[in-house]
């Protein structure tokens, strides 16, 4: 098919969020004594911070807490597990948008993102539908320079509906004028980004970068690349 438009997931789509996070946690443990005082190294640190980070967001994509609660939440359960007071909370507080800062600044596109939306930003209308804070969000393209490429960005935490959810695939067509027959999607997880987009009748690309099995015999699956490069081997 030849899409008109063509959203991109953005982290691990587009910029790498597994290497801008590891560099922002680092930093993040080199800065502060606080974390130093519990963890002896940055690995140690960052793989208790995954495990609370992952089910905070399990918790807020399915409801049940708030971006607002996730956010300095996280850092809390990681560094602070037995408080829960004023001090606490305003130290994870800090820990969370120091975080953020530092990941927002790294230019750090996924291999071959450049070249990719270099080659079809002249023939489509390119977009971004993802999952995630805005502010940051903003400033991962910005700092990258892949904003110059992107006509419209869609951020589940603008209008407060997340992927996999079909209302958000909605309203991204309804901010675009964008149809399901002429639009492609293309994004690294296999649940948020390639069967949200096949529910909502969307054409997808699965970019699998992590060997994340994924299988579908819908019509609207394209298939299955290793890397943004193979891309022109379909669109």
């Amino acid at each position: 098919m030849t899409p008109k438009w063509i959203f991109f997931d953005l982290d691990d789509t587009l910029f790498d969020f597994t290497a801008s996070s590891f560099i922002s946690l680092c930093r993040l443990w080199d800065e502060s004594p606080t974390i130093r005082a519990r963890f002896d190294n940055p690995d140690s640190f960052i793989e208790e911070y995954h495990i609370h980070n992952k089910l905070m967001w399990q918790l807020h994509e399915s409801g049940q807490i708030t971006a607002d609660f996730l956010k300095p939440e996280r850092f809390r359960l990681t560094v602070f597990p037995d408080l829960h007071d004023d001090v606490s909370l305003k130290e994870s507080r800090r820990l969370n948008d120091r975080y953020l800062w530092i990941l927002g600044e790294c230019d750090n596109p996924v291999e071959g993102a450049r070249e990719l939306l270099d080659r079809l930003s002249g023939k489509h209308l390119i977009g971004v539908l993802t999952n995630g804070f805005t502010e940051v969000q903003y400033r991962k393209l910005r700092a990258t320079g892949l904003d110059r490429y992107i006509q419209r960005m869609v951020i589940s935490d603008e209008i407060g509906i997340q992927k996999p959810d079909p209302r958000i695939f909605r309203y991204a067509e309804q901010e675009t004028g964008a149809t399901p027959e002429t639009t492609i999607m293309i994004g690294d997880n296999p649940d948020n980004d390639i069967r949200g987009a096949i529910n909502a009748g969307w054409h997808a690309i699965y970019l699998d970068r992590k060997n994340k099995p994924f299988a579908s015999d819908s019509t609207l699956y394209l298939g299955r690349l290793n890397s943004l490069q193979d891309i022109r081997n379909i669109i």
